[in-house]
């Protein structure tokens, strides 16, 4: 268990997003302590976080000894290392420091304003020490999110590399296991040749899916799938089927081949 102090009062997104970093690169097992500026001797905790007056970059954390343009969360960041290996966090923890320090005020509805929700009206009452337990709590499953979709994007690219073209179709693939983020890897700008990706799922039915134009877009590389009743299952907007059996998957397939 790792123990942290940090400050009373009026919370900011720049210590519970530290702390919340530490919870999930460092020990899952925290213990928080908030007391006034005014408090000395920090011998007894492992992360001394927007408080203390000292900067170490390994036990003390008070970004305000610092003049680099980083709060207490870039601090922890750097301290972790995974800049490059996770983007979207370092790209939200930027946000948070920006704000923080007074190079660039947070939107409205950005992550840093959402955090401020959850200070009270009785910021130097026990409701507020709750209120920042959940707010750390919020924080650690928007970064534990953004986590997981990059680790699922990097096994997504292992499975596209493994994945073989479905019934001998050179513009359908067939995933070797299912993953989400597949479109990182295959749509219009980088595989332009594959049109459809289709997949057994763990429910054992077929799914098919078109390759979007672009990552994230919603323009379809191909022409939408049509209603049949081959399908059990064809979205409205034509870019995803459900099939019952891989025969039936087969025989829709043939057809809507001549299309594309």
């Amino acid at each position: 268990m790792k123990r942290i102090i940090t400050h009373n009062g009026i919370m900011h997104a720049d210590e519970i997003t530290a702390i919340a970093l530490i919870k999930l690169f460092i020990d899952k097992e925290i213990k928080i302590t908030r007391v006034s500026h005014e408090t000395a001797g920090f011998e007894d905790y492992d992360f001394i976080i927007d408080i203390g007056r000292k900067l170490d970059g390994k036990k003390y954390f008070d970004h305000h000894q610092y003049r680099g343009g980083k709060s207490s969360a870039g601090l922890i960041w750097n301290l972790i290392g995974k800049e490059k290996e996770y983007p979207k966090i370092s790209k939200l923890i930027d946000i948070v420091d920006k704000n923080d320090v007074g190079i660039e005020k947070a939107k409205d509805f950005e992550y840093s304003n959402l955090l401020r929700c959850f200070n009270t009206k009785e910021y130097l009452d026990t409701i507020q020490d709750e209120a920042f337990l959940e707010a750390v709590s919020f924080a650690y499953t928007i970064l534990k999110s953004f986590k997981e979709v990059e680790d699922s994007a990097k096994k997504a690219e292992e499975i596209v590399k493994n994945s073989y073209m479905f019934d001998s179709k050179p513009h359908i693939l067939e995933l070797d296991e299912f993953n989400p983020f597949w479109n990182v890897y295959v749509n219009g700008e980088k595989t332009p040749h594959i049109k459809v990706v289709v997949w057994k799922d763990v429910d054992s039915t077929y799914k098919a899916k078109i390759a979007p134009k672009s990552q994230g877009s919603f323009k379809l590389n191909t022409k939408p799938f049509t209603q049949d009743k081959l399908a059990s299952f064809v979205h409205s907007a034509g870019y995803f089927a459900v099939f019952q059996s891989e025969e039936n998957l087969k025989k829709y397939m043939e057809k809507y081949y001549k299309r594309i």
